[in-house]
């Protein structure tokens, strides 16, 4: 019986000549990386070269997908996996032990349970997901910034793209090999439509949500999606000669600019993404020119290919070291001499892991019954050759050995995150019991009786957990609040509520923005527990309390302070809370609240008390962690009052101009002798570098007390209605 003859295909290498090795790609991810280090180390900013390195990472997987599928060779998708995470992780995990190794000496404690799970999420790939949602944390914003494991949210997205393409070419092999579709126009067809949603996505949540798009695996698929699809053309057509030259200076040119000239980290990675892709898809399409004035002479000269061959490595190494070193010296970024220092040290790190721990490995990885390419079976050069069961076929001989190193490095690095998380939470719950003492004689606070008391045993573990404890019920059910507004999320605003006394006490809302929560809250909460009444917060991270005239922007901070000021005319409480001023990180100066003027006339009009807290001193720096590194000479992270707050509270004469006010200024607690401390009483004074310490703020609490009765106020001498008149009748 006569078969019917198979059609010859030309193979995809004859189109375009496309050798395997191609030093201009070399030379480009060199200077990639360069750059990321460079800018990261001296510039403090994001070069564009990550996305450049996703891109290549793309452009080449695409490559070899596409010719194995034409020339009918298996995908063999488990073997790759093996192949590339052997390669990956033993680097990864000896950087990710050592970061925390050193961590331990460098990183004060508070931080060692933020950077153990970062470590855990840089381990198992899925660190951009965790800083994504971090990223949209109002009080983690600054541990964000500051991790030693932050650079692993590239390496994390590009191990789950590992992990999906070759899926997607296995879908393609598919298509190709049963339903005989040619191999180009197939990949477009599944690469194609990924590119433009994550492209539409990218750009939809950048301007919506730009910190969580920035790690945000989808906003990324397109950059991935672009590389396959370079990789596609230049199967496909040749870049004409005359265009070569130029395209390829161009491509030079705006990879070195684009970090300089585009807000990367702020506007990436939407439309504006494009710039680093763009010139890095014109430098590998330009290839080797052949010209002595061409992009590639440089790109392939032997300093950039070397550096190409320890480009991973350096990239693993900078980044730690960098925060490492900034968080010992406690400096916001390095400069031009101790950043060449870094530079250069990285350097030599990155060729000793590259020469002690790479390089091995991979000599290792091609020792017979290791993995190793693969080759086609004679004349296997028909579409419908290819074997689909082989796609995730492999060998056991081929299993055991990378999947044992891959176990250990996952068994040593991960056992390493899993024991220090174990010890940390040990000592964590020896540091929250401390909180219980706030006020005693250990932790006196702001009740030390004399300077002596206030600095007194630094080594006595002191309280450690800045944030503050649950803020208790919510105000859903409270008559007078309209929770469909006020009870939607940070976002917008939190209600919370803490009922002391009954219906008929005495009722205090506090309102306005995080200061609000960290320096009132907790002042009128140990008040309303000491006298039996009830207790109402409203915040909104950033929103301080104002009026202003005139329509606002929906969603703005005029507008949400609009809709609190007729909550609190309809719910009419006995007090309201506020901070009336607003101090400075760089000096001492101190003002009023904005527009806070309306809002003290109104509220007073209505016969309802007002108490205006003066804010707390701000900070250039850290004072939490500044306290725990200096906790035998907390004065090194102060300063003299003088130079951090107004000689007189900027509040007085406004306040003073309406009845029904009330001021409390808590500054002597917190700056005793004229001095502001990072540590007062053995308690650390703040959470970070403008938020006081719940445990602090517990003892000021006598103070705001014995200051607002001093001026004439009692929380049970009412001369407005109590809020139990606000309840329905029974």
């Amino acid at each position: 019986m006569n078969q019917r003859p198979r059609r010859q295909h030309k193979p995809l290498g004859s189109l375009v000549e496309q050798p395997k090795f191609r030093p201009e790609v070399q030379g480009l991810r060199s200077l990639a990386v360069l750059l990321v280090v460079m800018y990261h180390v001296w510039f403090g900013r994001v070069s564009g070269g990550v996305d450049v390195f996703l891109f290549i990472s793309a452009f080449l997987l695409s490559l070899s997908s596409l010719r194995k599928i034409q020339e009918g060779q298996p995908l063999k998708i488990l073997s790759y996996w093996l192949h590339v995470f052997q390669r990956l992780l033993p680097a990864a995990a000896t950087v990710i032990v050592a970061t925390l190794l050193a961590s331990y000496f460098v990183i004060v404690p508070s931080r060692w349970a933020s950077i153990l799970a970062d470590a855990k999420a840089s381990i198992f790939y899925y660190l951009n997901w965790r800083l994504a949602f971090n990223a949209v944390d109002y009080y983690a914003q600054d541990a964000t910034l500051k991790t030693p494991f932050q650079h692993f949210w590239s390496l994390s997205m590009q191990g789950q793209i590992f992990i999906l393409w070759p899926l997607l070419f296995a879908l393609v092999a598919f298509l190709v090999g049963y339903l005989r579709l040619k191999v180009l126009p197939t990949a477009l067809f599944v690469f194609g439509p990924i590119f433009v949603l994550s492209l539409t996505f990218s750009i939809l949540e950048t301007g919506s949500n730009q910190g969580f798009a920035y790690f945000d695996t989808r906003t990324r698929l397109w950059e991935f999606a672009a590389g396959t699809l370079l990789a596609i053309a230049l199967l496909k057509w040749r870049l004409p000669s005359i265009l070569k030259v130029p395209l390829g200076w161009l491509g030079v040119a705006g990879l070195i600019t684009c970090g300089w000239l585009l807000p990367v980290q702020q506007a990436f990675p939407g439309y504006l993404a494009l710039w680093p892709l763009l010139s890095g898809a014109f430098v590998i399409a330009a290839g080797q020119t052949g010209s002595p004035f061409g992009a590639d002479r440089l790109l392939s000269a032997k300093p950039l290919q070397k550096m190409g061959a320890i480009s991973y490595c350096l990239y693993l190494v900078h980044w730690p070291l960098l925060i490492l070193y900034t968080s010992w010296a406690r400096k916001p970024q390095a400069g031009w001499f101790d950043g060449a220092l870094i530079i250069l040290i990285s350097l030599v790190l990155a060729w000793l892991l590259h020469k002690g721990v790479e390089r091995p490995l991979r000599a290792w990885e091609k020792k017979p019954g290791v993995i190793t390419p693969s080759t086609s079976p004679a004349g296997a050069t028909h579409r419908h050759q290819i074997p689909w069961s082989s796609v995730l076929r492999v060998s056991s001989t081929r299993l055991i050995r990378p999947a044992s190193l891959i176990l250990l490095c996952l068994a040593l690095a991960g056992g390493l995150v899993f024991g220090g998380q174990k010890w940390l939470d040990a000592k964590s719950a020896q540091w929250a019991s401390n909180e219980q003492y706030a006020g005693s004689e250990r932790f006196p606070g702001a009740l030390a009786e004399n300077a002596n008391q206030r600095y007194a045993d630094p080594a006595i573990p002191m309280t450690t957990d800045g944030q503050l404890p649950p803020l208790g019920e919510s105000c859903l059910d409270y008559p007078g609040i309209d929770n469909e507004y006020l009870d939607s999320g940070v976002e917008t605003s939190i209600c919370r509520m803490k009922l002391y006394g009954d219906p008929d006490a005495p009722l205090t809302v506090v309102v306005g923005d995080s200061h609000a929560h960290h320096l009132v809250y907790p002042l009128m909460e140990g008040i309303a527990r000491a006298t039996d009444s009830n207790l109402i917060l409203l915040f909104r991270p950033g929103c301080r309390f104002s009026l202003t005239s005139g329509p606002a922007k929906p969603g703005s901070c005029q507008d949400y302070n609009q809709i609190v000021y007729q909550q609190l005319l309809e719910l009419h409480p006995d007090n309201v809370a506020l901070v009336s001023t607003r101090t400075s990180r760089e000096s001492n100066e101190e003002i009023l609240t904005p527009n806070l003027e309306p809002a003290l006339a109104g509220l007073t009009s209505e016969g309802i008390n007002v108490i205006g807290v003066r804010d707390n001193p701000r900070w250039t720096e850290n004072m939490f962690e500044c306290a725990q590194s200096n906790r035998q000479n907390p004065a090194s992270c102060g300063a003299p009052l003088q130079d951090k707050m107004a000689e007189t509270d900027p509040s007085i004469d406004i306040m003073d101009r309406y009845d029904h006010t009330y001021r409390v200024d808590i500054t002597d607690g917190l700056c005793p002798d004229n001095y502001c401390n990072s540590i007062v009483g053995n308690i650390i004074v703040y959470m970070d570098d403008n938020h006081l310490n719940w445990s602090f703020s517990q003892t000021l609490v006598e103070e705001a007390d014995q200051e607002l009765h001093e001026q004439g106020w009692d929380p049970y001498d009412l001369q407005i209605p109590s809020s139990q008149e606000l309840l329905p009748a029974p």
